[in-house]
Protein backbone atom coordinates (compact mmCIF):
# COMPACT_ATOMS: atom_id res chain seq x y z
CA UNK A 1 0.00 0.00 0.00
CA UNK A 2 2.79 2.52 0.93
CA UNK A 3 4.12 1.78 -3.02
CA UNK A 4 1.12 2.31 -4.18
CA UNK A 5 1.13 5.87 -2.17
CA UNK A 6 4.21 6.90 -3.28
CA UNK A 7 3.60 6.28 -7.31
CA UNK A 8 0.11 7.88 -7.02
CA UNK A 9 2.24 10.99 -5.68
CA UNK A 10 4.71 10.80 -8.18
CA UNK A 11 2.60 10.54 -10.65
CA UNK A 12 0.21 13.73 -9.94
CA UNK A 13 3.21 15.53 -9.72
CA UNK A 14 4.00 14.66 -13.47
CA UNK A 15 0.57 15.17 -14.89
CA UNK A 16 0.29 18.53 -12.61
CA UNK A 17 3.74 20.08 -13.35
CA UNK A 18 3.83 23.09 -15.80
CA UNK A 19 7.04 21.83 -17.24
CA UNK A 20 10.14 19.66 -16.32
CA UNK A 21 12.17 20.99 -13.23
CA UNK A 22 9.74 23.65 -12.56
CA UNK A 23 8.75 23.23 -9.28
CA UNK A 24 4.77 21.93 -8.91
CA UNK A 25 3.23 24.04 -5.58
CA UNK A 26 2.58 21.32 -2.37
CA UNK A 27 -0.70 23.58 -2.61
CA UNK A 28 -1.80 22.10 -6.09
CA UNK A 29 -0.95 18.68 -4.42
CA UNK A 30 -3.28 19.06 -1.59
CA UNK A 31 -6.23 20.91 -3.82
CA UNK A 32 -5.86 17.45 -6.54
CA UNK A 33 -5.97 15.08 -3.57
CA UNK A 34 -8.09 17.01 -1.13
CA UNK A 35 -5.76 16.62 1.91
CA UNK A 36 -4.84 19.04 4.18
CA UNK A 37 -1.25 20.82 4.14
CA UNK A 38 0.37 18.69 6.48
CA UNK A 39 -0.22 15.76 5.04
CA UNK A 40 0.86 16.76 1.58
CA UNK A 41 4.08 17.86 3.44
CA UNK A 42 4.45 14.96 5.41
CA UNK A 43 4.25 12.79 2.27
CA UNK A 44 6.84 15.15 0.35
CA UNK A 45 9.23 14.88 2.81
CA UNK A 46 9.60 11.41 2.99
CA UNK A 47 9.64 11.17 -0.81
CA UNK A 48 12.67 13.80 -0.72
CA UNK A 49 14.22 11.35 2.03
CA UNK A 50 13.65 8.06 -0.05
CA UNK A 51 15.46 10.04 -3.15
CA UNK A 52 11.82 10.34 -5.16
CA UNK A 53 11.59 14.08 -5.36
CA UNK A 54 13.65 17.32 -4.63
CA UNK A 55 11.60 19.22 -2.12
CA UNK A 56 12.54 23.22 -2.78
CA UNK A 57 11.36 25.22 0.22
CA UNK A 58 8.55 27.89 -0.14
CA UNK A 59 8.82 26.98 -4.06
CA UNK A 60 7.30 23.32 -4.07
CA UNK A 61 8.37 19.70 -5.34
CA UNK A 62 10.29 18.51 -8.69
CA UNK A 63 11.19 14.86 -9.21
CA UNK A 64 14.47 13.02 -9.10
CA UNK A 65 15.49 11.05 -12.21
CA UNK A 66 14.25 7.47 -9.87
CA UNK A 67 11.16 9.77 -9.64
CA UNK A 68 10.47 10.82 -13.05
CA UNK A 69 11.15 6.87 -14.31
CA UNK A 70 8.74 5.52 -11.98
CA UNK A 71 6.10 8.08 -12.98
CA UNK A 72 6.57 7.90 -16.71
CA UNK A 73 6.13 4.02 -16.24
CA UNK A 74 2.41 4.48 -13.82
CA UNK A 75 1.05 7.11 -16.46
CA UNK A 76 2.16 4.44 -19.29
CA UNK A 77 0.47 1.88 -17.33
CA UNK A 78 -2.33 4.08 -16.46
CA UNK A 79 -3.00 5.23 -20.13
CA UNK A 80 -2.82 1.84 -21.46
CA UNK A 81 -5.77 0.73 -19.57
CA UNK A 82 -7.83 3.93 -20.19
CA UNK A 83 -7.26 2.76 -24.10
CA UNK A 84 -7.87 -0.59 -23.27
CA UNK A 85 -11.18 -0.24 -21.44
CA UNK A 86 -12.90 2.30 -22.80
CA UNK A 87 -11.76 1.38 -26.62
CA UNK A 88 -12.25 -2.77 -25.88
CA UNK A 89 -14.81 -2.96 -23.26
CA UNK A 90 -17.09 0.40 -24.19
CA UNK A 91 -16.54 1.69 -20.32
CA UNK A 92 -16.98 5.43 -19.66
CA UNK A 93 -13.80 7.56 -19.95
CA UNK A 94 -14.75 8.90 -16.58
CA UNK A 95 -15.08 4.83 -15.07
CA UNK A 96 -12.00 3.91 -16.84
CA UNK A 97 -10.08 6.73 -15.12
CA UNK A 98 -11.16 5.57 -12.12
CA UNK A 99 -10.74 1.71 -12.64
CA UNK A 100 -7.21 2.19 -14.33
CA UNK A 101 -5.78 3.90 -11.00
CA UNK A 102 -6.57 0.74 -9.42
CA UNK A 103 -4.90 -1.53 -12.27
CA UNK A 104 -1.96 0.67 -12.70
CA UNK A 105 -0.69 -0.56 -8.89
CA UNK A 106 -1.06 -4.26 -10.31
CA UNK A 107 0.18 -5.17 -13.61
CA UNK A 108 3.80 -6.11 -14.52
CA UNK A 109 5.86 -4.64 -17.07
CA UNK A 110 5.22 -7.32 -19.18
CA UNK A 111 1.41 -7.45 -19.32
CA UNK A 112 2.02 -3.76 -19.99
CA UNK A 113 4.42 -4.29 -22.88
CA UNK A 114 1.93 -6.91 -23.77
CA UNK A 115 -1.20 -4.42 -23.61
CA UNK A 116 0.64 -1.69 -25.26
CA UNK A 117 1.63 -4.55 -28.25
CA UNK A 118 -2.32 -5.80 -28.37
CA UNK A 119 -3.56 -1.86 -28.85
CA UNK A 120 -1.79 -1.14 -31.54
CA UNK A 121 1.00 1.29 -29.36
CA UNK A 122 -1.52 3.73 -28.98
CA UNK A 123 -0.35 7.48 -28.30
CA UNK A 124 -2.68 8.69 -26.30
CA UNK A 125 -5.14 7.57 -23.47
CA UNK A 126 -8.93 8.31 -24.07
CA UNK A 127 -8.37 11.86 -22.31
CA UNK A 128 -5.91 12.77 -24.80
CA UNK A 129 -2.90 12.39 -22.49
CA UNK A 130 0.01 11.15 -24.22
CA UNK A 131 1.19 7.59 -23.41
CA UNK A 132 5.09 7.40 -22.24
CA UNK A 133 7.35 7.59 -23.87
CA UNK A 134 5.43 9.50 -26.78
CA UNK A 135 6.57 13.47 -26.00
CA UNK A 136 3.71 15.88 -25.23
CA UNK A 137 3.18 19.14 -27.73
CA UNK A 138 4.90 21.91 -27.25
CA UNK A 139 2.54 24.06 -28.95
CA UNK A 140 -0.63 23.15 -26.56
CA UNK A 141 -2.34 26.10 -24.91
CA UNK A 142 -4.13 26.19 -21.91
CA UNK A 143 -7.99 26.87 -23.28
CA UNK A 144 -8.70 29.71 -20.61
CA UNK A 145 -5.08 31.54 -22.02
CA UNK A 146 -6.40 31.91 -25.71
CA UNK A 147 -8.10 35.11 -26.52
CA UNK A 148 -11.90 35.47 -28.70
CA UNK A 149 -11.12 34.42 -32.23
CA UNK A 150 -8.73 31.64 -31.69
CA UNK A 151 -9.63 28.50 -33.37
CA UNK A 152 -8.13 25.34 -31.82
CA UNK A 153 -8.41 21.47 -31.70
CA UNK A 154 -8.61 19.93 -28.30
CA UNK A 155 -5.20 17.74 -27.30
CA UNK A 156 -5.96 16.11 -24.06
CA UNK A 157 -7.65 17.11 -20.69
CA UNK A 158 -5.51 17.15 -17.17
CA UNK A 159 -5.70 16.54 -14.70
CA UNK A 160 -8.11 14.38 -15.15
CA UNK A 161 -10.95 13.75 -12.51
CA UNK A 162 -14.16 11.91 -12.97
CA UNK A 163 -16.87 14.93 -12.27
CA UNK A 164 -14.36 16.94 -14.59
CA UNK A 165 -15.14 14.12 -17.47
CA UNK A 166 -18.11 13.30 -16.96
CA UNK A 167 -19.15 17.54 -18.03
CA UNK A 168 -16.60 17.44 -20.84
CA UNK A 169 -17.92 14.04 -22.40
CA UNK A 170 -21.29 15.79 -22.13
CA UNK A 171 -20.46 18.90 -23.97
CA UNK A 172 -18.26 16.67 -26.51
CA UNK A 173 -15.56 18.40 -25.91
CA UNK A 174 -13.05 15.18 -26.77
CA UNK A 175 -9.61 15.16 -28.49
CA UNK A 176 -10.15 16.36 -31.78
CA UNK A 177 -12.41 18.63 -31.37
CA UNK A 178 -12.48 21.62 -33.25
CA UNK A 179 -13.81 24.97 -31.64
CA UNK A 180 -13.44 28.65 -32.12
CA UNK A 181 -13.32 31.24 -28.71
CA UNK A 182 -16.54 33.58 -28.68
CA UNK A 183 -15.52 35.32 -25.67
CA UNK A 184 -13.74 34.93 -22.28
CA UNK A 185 -15.10 36.23 -19.06
CA UNK A 186 -14.35 35.73 -15.63
CA UNK A 187 -16.52 32.89 -14.81
CA UNK A 188 -16.67 30.80 -18.13
CA UNK A 189 -14.84 30.44 -21.61
CA UNK A 190 -17.57 30.64 -24.49
CA UNK A 191 -16.52 28.73 -27.71
CA UNK A 192 -18.22 27.20 -30.94
CA UNK A 193 -17.80 23.64 -32.03
CA UNK A 194 -17.09 22.83 -35.39
CA UNK A 195 -20.02 20.66 -37.35
CA UNK A 196 -22.58 21.56 -34.22
CA UNK A 197 -25.93 22.67 -33.88
CA UNK A 198 -25.45 24.49 -30.83
CA UNK A 199 -24.52 28.24 -31.70
CA UNK A 200 -22.60 28.50 -28.24
CA UNK A 201 -20.94 26.52 -25.89
CA UNK A 202 -20.39 27.58 -21.91
CA UNK A 203 -17.61 26.08 -20.17
CA UNK A 204 -16.83 27.18 -16.44
CA UNK A 205 -13.37 28.75 -15.76
CA UNK A 206 -12.28 26.02 -13.98
CA UNK A 207 -13.22 23.14 -16.68
CA UNK A 208 -11.81 25.59 -19.18
CA UNK A 209 -8.20 25.47 -17.42
CA UNK A 210 -8.22 21.72 -17.69
CA UNK A 211 -8.64 21.43 -21.68
CA UNK A 212 -5.32 21.81 -23.42
CA UNK A 213 -5.82 22.86 -26.99
CA UNK A 214 -3.54 23.38 -30.62
CA UNK A 215 -4.09 26.20 -32.35
CA UNK A 216 -5.40 25.92 -35.91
Amino acid sequence: MLQDRVEEYLGAIYRLRTGEGEPLPLSQLAEYFGFSPVSIHEMIRKLDDGGWVDFHPYRGVTLTERGEASARALLRRHRLWERFLTDSLNIPWDEAHLIAGDLEHAAPELVTDRLAEFMGEPDACPHGGPIPPALQSSEERCLRSLGAGAEARVTRISPETPALLRRIAKQDLIPGRLLRILAQTETETRVHLQDMPEPALSIPETDAQAIWVELM
